[in-house]
């Protein structure tokens, strides 16, 4: 399985309303297995994942359903990692 990282860069207009679904859904994902890791940073700009799944394709679809990425306030970056 290959990891993916999700970078998170949050918009000016970032209103932060979205966070307490953005986390049920990141503990939902670590239940479920995909969650590798996750965290915000220290200086509040956002944030970033870790994700395993099969393809780009896979990663981008669940990242899409990320309440946080449907609010549309943050910039989302997904790329292949190659982790240990």
């Amino acid at each position: 399985m290959k990891k993916f990282l999700v970078f998170i860069e949050r918009k000016s207009d970032f209103s932060g309303t979205s966070i307490p679904d953005h986390r049920s859904y990141l503990q939902e994902l670590r239940e479920g297995g995909s969650l590798v890791s996750a965290g915000g940073f220290p200086d509040q700009t956002g944030g970033a994942y870790v994700l395993q799944a099969e393809t780009l394709e896979e990663a981008a679809a669940i990242v899409h359903q990320d309440p946080m990425y449907l609010e549309g306030q943050c910039l989302y970056q997904i790329k292949e990692w190659n982790v240990q």
